[in-house]
């Protein structure tokens, strides 16, 4: 906390012996008018009383008169002292006060400094989660506005079933077909082999016939016409 200094408090009056006020007050320096309870109005009354009083020229009813108000004057005196006393002991009261008050506040400052920081630390982060929630927020919307997961699941499994129907057809027709074609390559295989037998018997007769008699010309025809009509049935 900043003390601020007090430029009267840092002067310093020179030093007043009490005999020295003493013969002031009774002398009446510094005037005749006082406040009511103050000191300097006890040290006038005191003075008129001693005046009076050595005089000789008052009588007792002057003299118990001022004797009266001089007792006022003390007791208003110690009243002023006690008002003094109590406001001095209020102004400690309320200066103890004000510090605690003022420490109190500085500590509040202090701790709303510290949040002011840790929650600038974690601004970035709460930035980000802020946009992950916008950005959450965002794909809830639009996953709303599609089907529930159950009915997809249901047209994936529906799709899935179908899927595997074709592939299976696909393989049966892929495996017919592979055996199609091995029974083309082996019907070929033996057809051809039979034009091979064929066309053997064929000149293994033909020489023989040649060996035994030449044939005519139209028996000739006829055997080749024969040999094509053997050759398309075959085929």
């Amino acid at each position: 906390m900043t003390v601020v200094s007090d430029p009267v408090k840092r002067f310093v009056p020179p030093p007043l012996e009490t005999s020295t006020l003493r013969q002031r007050l009774l002398q009446g320096v510094g005037g005749s008018n006082a406040a009511r309870g103050s000191l300097s109005k006890c040290a006038i009354q005191y003075r008129q009383f001693l005046s009076k009083y050595r005089g000789g020229d008052a009588d007792a009813d002057t003299i118990e008169t001022l004797k009266q108000d001089l007792i006022h004057e003390f007791d208003l005196y110690q009243i002023e002292m006690r008002k003094m006393v109590l406001s001095i002991r209020v102004a400690h009261v309320d200066t103890e006060y004000i510090d605690r008050e003022i420490t109190d506040v500085e500590s509040e400052i202090q701790k709303t400094r510290f949040e002011i920081e840790e929650l600038r630390n974690k601004y970035p982060e709460a930035k980000k989660i802020r946009r992950n929630l916008e950005e959450f927020e965002t794909i809830s919307k639009k996953a709303n506005q599609r089907p529930p997961r159950f009915e997809l699941e249901k047209s994936i499994d529906e799709v899935n079933g179908r899927l595997r129907k074709v592939e299976d057809n696909a393989q049966k027709n892929r495996d017919e077909k592979a055996l199609r074609e091995k029974q083309f390559h082996l019907f070929m295989q033996s057809l051809f082999d039979l034009k091979e037998s064929l066309a053997e018997d064929d000149d293994n007769n033909n020489n023989a016939q040649q060996q035994a008699s030449s044939p005519s010309k139209k028996q000739k025809q006829e055997e080749d016409v024969g040999g094509e009509v053997k050759a398309m049935d075959l085929t």
